[in-house]
């Protein structure tokens, strides 16, 4: 990663500079031009006294890092502590050594006289988009700790949200794993030794032993080959996914997928609502906010309903009119947002609306819990009870044909 000082003017005509880091100039540039800046210069900056080039092994900063970093830097402000001596307390605390770097150089910035959010800003992949804009606002407004308050508790819940989806997902995953393995064993090492002691009759195995004894065979002689193929298609589809084109398929697919679509569908307009609803009620323009939201939302299709919505209000309409006709957006959440447009209330109404659907999300993630499990279970059986049959067929031939 490199860093870069920009020069730009908004749609106002005031001139703004910042520094960002980026992997090279074209990533700046299309930053900058989809938050609708007119760009005047652009220049690589050298860094000084960190290195903020991390080797990817370095655990990544997580929502449960920020939340604790802004909850902490909000209990300092609010104690009286200049935001400088705030950030080297941080610093020497933080276990995190990505968070840790950055703010080695955000201390850096903030000496040679930038902004709060300006010294942030170059760290994308350490500071959220949303806390760089919220950040911002809070610095104009004087009420920076109040921000770095709600930037906590919106981190919090977005660490809340992923630790139950993980906690949800646990189970399951340790069952497959140690069916996987139990499956392998029988197929590798102990079909092949009762085959082995059975006499040869000169009748031909049953087809299902047949079948078994195929998949067996090919996983020990062509283990290697098998483990290749895995790591191939591993890391194609890893290649894959990273195309845009790629991505807007597999996240529009990942919303019409059965039961599971839904869940990610009121994940999405969870979180749209509580950044969105977060960052109004922090002061950050109603333009702004769906911008930030919709660079930040993980879904390609969401996204562009959410520039529907944005061009909406360039054309002096509200956001709820396009949401009304997405196919994503629940009509109990499209309405609730007319109704806070309508009363003047929108970020009350949307902190509501991410309320409702985080209770939502935690019933269905309950509930696809104790669905997935026995559904999981009764598979697996039946795959190690085929095995078990394939494997007792020969023996139950051999003694139908015994002469008594």
């Amino acid at each position: 990663m490199s860093v870069f000082s920009y020069k730009v003017r908004d749609l106002s005509g005031r001139v703004l500079s910042g520094t960002m880091e980026a992997e090279n100039e074209r990533k700046v540039v299309e930053y900058l031009r989809s938050r609708e800046y007119f760009i005047t210069e652009i220049a690589p900056q050298r860094i000084r006294n960190y290195n903020i080039n991390v080797p990817r092994y370095y655990p990544k900063v997580k929502a449960k890092d920020m939340a604790m970093f802004c909850r902490q830097l909000a209990t300092l402000m609010n104690a009286g502590v200049p935001i400088l001596a705030c950030l080297k307390i941080l610093q020497i605390q933080s276990e995190n050594f990505r968070l840790k770097n950055a703010l080695g150089q955000v201390i850096s910035n903030l000496e040679s006289g930038n902004s709060f959010a300006n010294s942030i800003r170059p760290f994308p992949h350490v500071f959220p988009e949303i806390l760089v804009s919220m950040v911002e606002t809070g610095e104009i407004s004087g009420a920076l700790d109040e921000v770095m308050d709600r930037l906590a508790s919106h981190f919090e819940r977005e660490h809340e949200i992923r630790e139950k989806t993980k906690s949800a997902m646990t189970y399951p995953i340790v069952i497959m794993v140690v069916s996987t393995i139990a499956i392998t064993f029988m197929l590798v090492f102990m079909l092949p030794k009762i085959i082995g002691m059975m006499p040869d009759t000169g009748e031909p195995l049953p087809l299902p032993t047949r079948m078994v004894l195929g998949v067996s065979d090919a996983m020990r002689h062509f283990w290697w080959l098998i483990i290749v193929v895995l790591i191939g298609v591993f890391l194609g589809l890893r290649k894959t996914v990273g195309l845009k084109n790629i991505k807007e398929l597999l996240d529009a697919l990942s919303l019409k997928v059965p039961i599971f679509g839904k869940l990610i569908c009121q994940m999405i307009v969870s979180r749209f609502a509580r950044s969105l609803g977060t960052m109004l009620k922090s002061g950050v323009g109603i333009l702004d906010a769906l911008g930030t939201v919709q660079r930040t939302l993980g879904n390609k299709v969401m996204a562009k309903e959410i520039e529907l919505a944005r061009e909406s209000i360039l054309r002096g309409k509200g956001i709820a009119d396009p949401l009304e006709d997405s196919r994503y957006f629940p009509p109990i959440a499209v309405q609730m947002i007319a109704i806070g447009e309508e009363s003047g209330a929108l970020d009350t109404l949307l902190e509501k609306v991410a309320v409702f659907y985080d209770r939502e999300v935690d019933n269905m993630l309950s509930r696809l819990s104790t669905m997935v499990e026995p559904i999981m279970i009764v598979g697996l059986g039946l795959i190690l009870g085929f095995i078990i049959i394939a494997m007792m067929l020969p023996l139950l031939t051999i003694m139908t044909t015994v002469p008594q």
